[in-house]
């Protein structure tokens, strides 16, 4: 009875948990494109080196200040437009520039 119990409680949770993170994570286009921008600008910062060759450098020096140069600027813009958006503000303090 307790197993039978435990293996519908896992069934539900594999089968409805999908359903809900996506829901979670759901947030209005204009705010979701800077999320991508964000999630980009920490992955262009996080590959940077000293050590890299002169063009890699070149190159992330370029994509940097064509999708980052003003990341700090729709931050604070995003946090005025939903301040009352849990979420949102919660998504938007994830991100340090």
């Amino acid at each position: 009875m307790i197993m039978r119990r435990l293996s519908l409680i896992l069934l539900y949770g594999m089968i409805f948990s999908p359903v809900i993170a996506k829901a979670e994570d759901h947030f209005p286009d204009d705010v979701a494109g800077f999320f991508h921008d964000a999630d980009l600008c920490q992955y262009l910062a996080g590959e940077w080196d000293n050590t890299l060759p002169r063009k890699r450098k070149n190159e992330l020096s370029y994509a940097m200040q064509k999708n980052c140069s003003d990341i700090y600027k729709k931050q604070t813009y995003f946090e005025e437009k939903y301040a009352q958006n849990k979420p949102v503000m919660k998504k938007l303090k994830s991100y340090e520039f």
